[in-house]
């Protein structure tokens, strides 16, 4: 099986971050997912569901990928160090998603319980 490019992890570095900024309208980051004040409380609450679980998803793919380089470094071949930079980078990547993606399901939740900071931020946007 082939392994990911270096490249391609190290360019994709922030790329959840980036898109998610983009899907709220803004052309650089901001604090708190600001964007998502202009939802309803029901996309807020399936907004939080669905970034729970794909932040708990990424915890786990970087669990996994840990396993599985602990279990090739005590093999009798080792993979190559290149091999080892990669996966590893991968797993930074993996995990920067997934606080991404747990800071977007805590900010929709907020945002859901505190109506009133909600709509005082959605009216200055």
């Amino acid at each position: 099986m082939d392994a990911i490019p270096a490249e391609s992890v190290a360019s994709n570095e922030n790329s959840l971050s980036q898109l998610l900024h983009l899907l709220q309208g803004a052309h650089e980051p901001v604090l708190a997912d600001v964007g998502i004040t202009r939802f309803p409380p029901a996309r807020l609450e399936a907004l939080h569901g669905n970034a729970s679980r794909e932040a708990e998803t990424c915890l786990d793919r970087a669990q996994l990928m840990l396993h599985l380089m602990e279990g090739a470094l005590e093999g009798e071949h080792p993979p190559e160090p290149a091999l080892l930079q990669r996966v590893a980078q991968q797993i930074g990547r993996t995990l920067a998603d997934h606080r991404r993606w747990r800071d977007l399901a805590d900010n929709a939740a907020y945002y859901r319980d505190h109506p009133g900071v909600k709509a005082r931020i959605s009216a200055q946007l």
